[in-house]
């Protein structure tokens, strides 16, 4: 790879490349909100009845504003990307775990990870743009 490496690249390659990150990150966001503001949210709390975290959080949160709503599911979320963890932590109760529609756990972790990946591929992008010396 030359110096300019990414300075040498088409415009329009130029801004795909930075463009998709955010319409990848954007996409789990809208996913996530969809979910927070339809009636699988409701069967989400309903299905984790035993976890003493999600109990707790409840009462101080809400589960009225969207903001509320968003928050509790990307926890939820963080707990179901590592159930070891969130179980032996205390969190989450492993049978509930077990127990959780599969197509909810799906559509949370594949939210999740279009969050992730969108937010990696922009930083790995301004990294590679930052540490590229200028012409």
């Amino acid at each position: 790879m030359t110096s300019d490496f990414f300075h040498s690249w088409h415009p329009g390659l130029s801004f795909a490349f930075l463009f998709t990150p955010f319409v990848i990150a954007m996409s789990g966001v809208l996913m996530e909100t969809y979910t927070a503001r339809s009636r699988d949210f409701d069967l989400i709390i309903a299905s984790l009845p035993n976890s003493v975290w999600l109990k707790m959080q409840i009462p101080f949160w809400g589960t009225t504003s969207l903001k509320s709503r968003c928050y509790l599911l990307s926890t939820i979320t963080g707990a179901m990307l590592y159930p070891k963890l969130s179980v032996r932590l205390g969190m989450m109760d492993a049978e509930d775990l077990r127990n959780f529609p599969q197509r909810l756990r799906y559509r949370l972790l594949v939210s999740s990870w279009l969050i992730i990946i969108g937010c990696a591929w922009i930083a790995i992008g301004v990294a590679l743009i930052e540490l590229s010396p200028t012409r």
